[in-house]
């Protein structure tokens, strides 16, 4: 038993040194461990011979960027001094320029005085000479040319003012010398005793020339549309009939008028941008009347026989006068506006035409009052329009 004690006593001795060497071991052969508790970096194998190379290698990249760096300045030092080269050559160029330019004046400066001073004092050189007979020649050639100015000098208190000359007026545009092209348009409105009515289209053109600075005369055409519903109708029209087949309003009826007019116009001022204006015309106008819906209907009436309706049309031939006012407002020479207010009534019945029977056809005597209506009526205008001088 004692013996048994004693083996394995040995055993674990024996087992205990072998596991303590093998500790030791891995202590030897572990990595070095800092003061901090972290593993310590290997550090990098070098000597002296080696850190100078590597100094020598870093000095030379460092004056290899240097010398990159210098090159670039270089270059740009070589372009500004080209630059102030080329400024430098302007700025002498330059120089000469106005230097020479003094100098001429200069020059010019010293032979007016000396000119001057031949002409004033008369002197006798030879030297004078040349300027004496220019300024002579000169001279004689103006008078010549120019009428004489008489001189006004005015004195005040023994000392001289400043002369004054009397100033030819303008010359002024001979007759039918300027030609105007106007061409308007606007609205009108007629003032009948029955109807009032506007027209839906009011223009003309006119070709205008001067007389004088004042006067002018000119020619023109007009034209004028309007339509209007038979609201009156007349007292044929009570046959049910008409208005289910026109309408409750009746047919529409379109006036137009189109003339020739002479006219003058006196300018208030002789201004040349603003130039206000009175004026009076005379024209021929020829007028026609019609239905818009000229569908045929007929119906007999027991008392006045067949009535006819559709396809009736009315034409009148009358004198007018006008009264004009109005301005012209020139943009430039040769270019301006017209605005211009008038006044027109019908002079004559003149001679009327209808193209059916108005016994018959109601709705003609209808055409035939309502045109007798407009050609007496009062008309009043408003236009405006260009001005075009050739």
């Amino acid at each position: 038993m004692k013996s048994r004690n004693l083996l394995v006593l040995a055993l674990a001795l024996s087992f205990a040194s072998a596991y303590a060497q093998q500790g030791e071991e891995q202590v030897l052969n572990s990595a070095p461990i800092n003061v901090d508790g972290y593993l310590a970096e290997d550090k990098p194998v070098t000597d002296g011979e080696l850190e100078q190379i590597r100094g020598e290698l870093k000095k030379q990249k460092m004056g290899t960027q240097l010398n990159k760096e210098k090159a670039k300045d270089l270059g740009k030092l070589t372009n500004q001094t080209e630059k102030l080269l080329d400024s430098q050559d302007e700025y002498i160029d330059q120089k000469i320029e106005s230097t020479q330019a003094i100098k001429e004046f200069n020059n010019k400066y010293e032979e007016n005085q000396k000119k001057l001073r031949c002409i004033m004092e008369e002197s006798d050189s030879a030297e004078c000479d040349p300027y004496k007979n220019k300024y002579l020649k000169n001279k004689q050639k103006r008078a010549e040319a120019e009428p004489e100015v008489e001189q006004q000098i005015q004195v005040q208190q023994a000392a001289p003012v400043v002369s004054t000359a009397e100033v030819a007026p303008a010359v002024q545009t001979g007759s039918f010398e300027t030609i105007k092209l106007l061409p308007y348009a606007g609205g009108t409105s007629y003032q009948g005793e029955k109807e009032e009515l506007e027209a839906s289209l009011a223009a003309g053109l006119r070709l205008e020339s001067n007389i004088n600075s004042r006067f002018s005369i000119g020619v023109g055409v007009n034209y004028a549309q309007l339509n209007t519903n038979d609201f009156g109708g007349n007292t044929y029209n009570l046959n049910q009939g008409y208005y289910g087949y026109y309408g409750q309003q009746g047919r529409e009826i379109q006036y137009k008028s189109m003339g020739l007019d002479l006219y003058g116009k006196f300018f208030i001022t002789n201004g040349e941008r603003f130039r206000p204006y009175l004026g009076f015309g005379a024209g021929y106008q020829r007028a026609s009347l019609k239905y818009s819906e000229n569908n045929p209907y007929s119906y007999y009436n027991p008392m006045y026989g067949q009535q006819n309706f559709g396809n009736e049309e009315h034409t009148a031939n009358f004198f007018n006068g006008t009264l004009m006012a109005g301005s012209e407002i020139m943009i430039t020479r040769g270019f301006g506006l017209n605005l211009e207010a008038a006044y027109s009534t019908g002079l004559s019945s003149g001679s009327s035409k209808s193209k059916n029977n108005s016994f018959n056809s109601p709705d003609e005597q209808r055409l035939k009052d309502l045109g007798k209506d407009i050609t007496s009526a009062n008309a009043l205008s408003v236009f405006a329009g260009l001005v075009v001088l050739f």
